[in-house]
């Protein structure tokens, strides 16, 4: 904890609904130095300025890099890389040390090109530590943001071989600041595993939205007869296309190999109900049972 407490500026590039949060919360744990909001939408950083959610606003790179220590990019994950170049391209050899982190939900292609890119760049200076907290909404911008939306989350961090491990200190720090729960995983195990517990439910939530909104009669569309099971099931679907076709996007393989999976699985399924197997169809019904119950008494009922 003591090392953020020792940080002068921690600048946060994109400053919505995470990077919003980070800064309230940064300031309600008791961050003594000054939070940075860099960015390009002058408007967007006035919000972030009304809401506290920082202290200074800045469009300016030059102005967002100047004597910050630590720069957390909350920006889509397809403009990590072109933001960490940009960084590095205005970083010297004598300019004092800075650790880059980002939120993003992808990690493995991300966090192989910016290491390259800082390898090819020589960017002595810069340190990158991959980032994902566990923590959203399907809300966007700062006005969204909660000082608590980080307390006993858990944040992914991707070490590779190549990790400094006094950036992988500070990052953990960082998290454990604001009430997160680090855990470490690879690159390739993060994606895997959060490409099935959270990618994986989007789509399928995404898709349901959609089949169920395209059958209708005369007498009306099913769409109209939608209640909770519907709005509890498709909730997810509501998050930012932008942002979810990104994600989509980064982490296609792990995603096309679970597409198989559950396919696979509508598939049984069929046979089991062209078959009559009950028996078949109430053991797999009773096992989903038990994995949601558990799972949500582990969540606080969430």
């Amino acid at each position: 904890m003591e090392q953020i407490q020792q940080l002068r500026r921690i600048t946060i590039w994109g400053v919505g609904l995470i990077g919003g949060s980070l800064g309230l919360a940064l300031k309600k744990s008791g961050f003594q130095g000054q939070r940075i909001g860099l960015g390009r939408n002058i408007g967007r950083l006035k919000n972030a300025l009304a809401h506290d959610a920082v202290d200074v606003i800045t469009t300016e790179l030059s102005e967002g890099l100047q004597d910050t220590d630590l720069i957390v990019l909350c920006t889509p994950v397809a403009l990590v890389p072109m933001l960490v170049q940009r960084i590095a391209e205005s970083v010297d050899t004598q300019h004092h040390r800075i650790v880059l982190t980002d939120v993003g939900s992808t990690k493995s292609e991300l966090v192989k090109t910016v290491e390259t890119q800082l390898q090819e760049q020589r960017a002595d200076a810069l340190s990158f530590v991959g980032g994902h907290p566990m923590a959203g909404s399907h809300e966007t911008g700062v006005g969204a943001a909660k000082a608590t939306l980080f307390e006993n989350a858990t944040c992914i961090l991707t070490p590779t071989e190549n990790t400094d491990a006094d950036a992988l200190a500070l990052i953990k720090n960082l998290w454990e600041f604001v009430g997160a729960v680090p855990h470490l995983l690879s690159p390739e195990t993060h994606d895997l595993l959060i490409g099935a517990a959270s990618h994986l439910p989007h789509l399928v939530a995404s898709i349901l939205a959609n089949t169920v909104a395209n059958v209708e009669t005369e007498a009306g569309k099913a769409l109209d007869f939608t209640a909770t099971g519907f709005r509890d099931s498709t909730r997810i679907a509501a998050g930012s296309p932008d942002l979810w076709t990104d994600i989509f996007t980064q982490n296609r393989d792990v995603l096309l190999s679970l597409i198989d999976d559950i396919t696979d699985n509508l598939t049984e399924f069929k046979t089991l109900l062209q078959t009559d197997n009950l028996a078949e169809i109430e053991r797999l019904l009773l096992e989903a049972q038990v994995i949601v119950k558990q799972r949500r008494e582990q969540l606080g009922g969430a």
